[in-house]
């Protein structure tokens, strides 16, 4: 008889009729530890029927590979400890050998588990979920408070490196093999999305890396490289005003970087949208990058990033507090009413009457203004209600790159960052449960 306060759980597991386990557990306690007995309870059914259902697909598997040319001669059945969502599986599977090579290979394996790891692949999936949120470090207790299983620090590295790897690995070449083919050739993604009007933004975000350079303000040490991550964005309302968007990633060149982007936005039904909208700061590459594939579309320099430079040459002209302000508020009303053919009309009948370090000032920010005229015409923006702000952008690069890779103390070697990124790009993207249905991130 049980104790008073417990109950005494058996439950006797069948599968296709045959009775397979019998798990027993005693579950007391107040309300709290019974219910992690009965959440440890429900694992271990859950490991028992998980290691006869992958059992039986590893049975399942009668095609004989082949290596050096000739069918490789099979040596039996070979145990395999893996560790699953549920704990550690014992699986009987297939091995076989080249008789020339001797090579060994375990064709199921390919399904059971996730590339050369010995983790099954919805285990793998979770795990690389919380590599895409949380510090190296912490994952291994994390991954064990969640789901009760242990995979080292090293373990989880090597997994997100892998995983990512071949995620990016594959959109790489899927960019190649497009970049390669000969123009009149190509075919272009259709569109899955109508949208009235559509807008592409890039921008760049730096990161740490391992990467050491001398350090010019301390000669004779050493300084870590930052480099940059190419970020683009296409983004839309739908007929809700809901906002959507789908990001881009690279360290490649900006030429093969705008190639992808604009196959990124024709997915997006950037051809069909009646009003096409480019947005970006002042970084020269994303502006070539609108010249060579969307110059059809209407260029917007980032009313923010414009205004940053009028407070800076505000401050060099005056330096009372009230005079930079008036000054910088009369300067930012002509751009904002006029645009940027007003803004250096107004700067222009300045310049006389300036001298030395103010004049050089204001020569500074006309030379910024004039060759970007034509990407400042707010008062038309405003009028058809478009977005000024490159604020999209900008807060991708930060949910993609900025809050994963550049913590406190951060720096990471090339393949490992690569390999986050494009593991965070497949969560904001909104397809990370579908890509795992298929060959796309497995390693």
């Amino acid at each position: 008889m049980p104790k008073e306060g417990t109950v005494n759980v058996q439950m006797t597991i069948r599968i296709a009729g045959r009775e397979v386990e019998t798990v027993e557990r005693t579950i007391s306690g107040d309300a709290f530890e019974r219910e992690e007995e009965a959440h440890r309870l429900g694992k271990e059914v859950g490991r028992v029927v998980a290691e006869q259902a992958l059992g039986e697909l590893a049975e399942q598997h009668q095609r004989t590979p082949h290596c050096c040319g000739r069918p490789m001669n099979s040596r039996g059945l070979v145990p395999i400890t893996v560790q699953g969502l549920d704990g550690p599986l014992t699986i009987r599977r297939r091995r076989y050998r080249c008789v020339q090579c001797q090579r060994n290979f375990y064709p199921v394996d390919g399904s059971l588990l996730c590339g050369c790891h010995r983790v099954t692949r919805p285990l793998a999936k979770k795990a690389c979920q919380l590599a895409t949120m949380e510090h190296f470090t912490e994952l291994p207790q994390l991954l064990f408070d969640q789901h009760g299983v242990r995979l080292c620090h090293a373990e989880l590295i090597e997994l997100a490196h892998d995983v990512g790897g071949a995620a990016d690995r594959l959109r790489q070449a899927d960019a190649k093999r497009w970049n390669e083919t000969v123009s009149c050739q190509r075919e272009w993604p259709a569109a899955q999305i109508q949208s009235r009007r559509v807008y592409v933004s890039c921008d760049g975000i730096m990161y740490c890396t391992n990467l050491r350079e001398p350090d010019p303000q301390h000669p004779g040490e050493q300084r870590l490289i930052w480099q940059q991550m190419r970020v683009g964005c296409v983004y839309w309302q739908d007929e809700h005003d809901h906002w959507h968007k789908q990001i881009l990633w690279g360290r490649e060149s900006a030429e093969e970087f705008g190639a992808s982007l604009y196959r990124l936005a024709r997915r997006c039904g950037y051809r069909q949208a009646q009003e096409k909208i480019f947005a970006a700061d002042g970084g020269d590459w994303c502006w070539t990058i609108h010249q060579t594939y969307f110059a059809d579309a209407s260029g917007i320099l980032d009313w923010y990033h414009a205004n940053e430079h009028v407070w800076t040459c505000a401050k060099t002209l005056f330096s009372d507090q009230a005079e930079i302000t008036t000054w910088a508020k009369q300067a930012l009303q002509h751009m904002r009413e006029e645009g940027g053919y007003g803004l250096l009309k107004w700067l222009l009948e300045q310049q006389p009457r300036l001298r030395n370090k103010k004049r050089k000032a204001l020569a500074s920010l006309i030379h910024y203004v004039q060759p970007r005229q034509d990407r400042m015409d707010y008062p038309r923006y405003r009028h058809h209600g478009w977005q000024i702000g490159t604020g999209m952008i900008e807060s991708t690069a930060k949910q993609l790159v900025g809050l994963r890779l550049k913590g406190p103390g951060m720096h990471w070697s090339e393949q490992v960052a690569i390999a986050i990124t494009a593991l965070r790009a497949h969560s904001l993207n909104h397809n990370w449960n579908q890509s795992w249905k298929t060959p796309v991130l497995n390693c």
